[in-house]
């Protein structure tokens, strides 16, 4: 079987897009998730994948007792790049960003962030656990492209950068 260093440096090999993922809980809590993908166009199915080390993970699978049944996964540009920072634990914010920032909720509840490029929100149609992780698939009830022309933040080789289109 292969370690966990070489696993995880050819997964970086891997370029990705940065969310965070918002749960409607008081107060509200986010995390930034990296492993996150379309699974269907009909009915409209998301997934992302939730390490069991995390606060996020015991509201999803109820652990405290306080069970969440949707998330809002934001896709962030590059000039949210701290929010990723931020809930990745990386940097410590100088504002609350669910406060300073512009949020809205819709139908499952957790904050979108109104400057992300774009949100899909759902309800949870599934939990499947694999490893150290929980795939939570979520059925989407409100997506939108909120910035069609901001530049999207990457992760590539553990590295924070941009993705130049052309």
């Amino acid at each position: 079987m292969v370690d966990t260093d070489t696993f995880r440096t050819v997964m970086g090999q891997f370029a990705t897009g940065v969310t965070v993922v918002t749960l409607p809980v008081e107060p509200p809590h986010g995390i930034t998730v990296n492993a996150f993908s379309s699974v269907s166009l009909d009915p409209p199915l998301v997934l992302v994948c939730i390490d069991h080390e995390t606060r996020a993970y015991e509201l999803l699978a109820g652990e405290d007792g306080e069970s969440v049944d949707g998330y809002c996964v934001n896709v962030l540009t590059a000039d949210q790049r701290d929010l990723g920072e931020h809930f990745a634990d990386i940097v410590d914010l100088d504002r609350d960003p669910f406060e300073a920032d512009p949020t809205r909720t819709e139908v499952s509840g957790a904050p979108v962030f109104e400057e992300s490029l774009a949100y899909a929100d759902c309800t949870v149609e599934a939990a499947h656990e694999a490893g150290d992780h929980t795939i939570y698939l979520g059925r989407v009830g409100s997506a939108a492209v909120l910035d069609a022309d901001a530049e999207p933040v990457s992760f590539y080789k553990g590295e924070w950068g941009t993705i130049a289109g052309d």
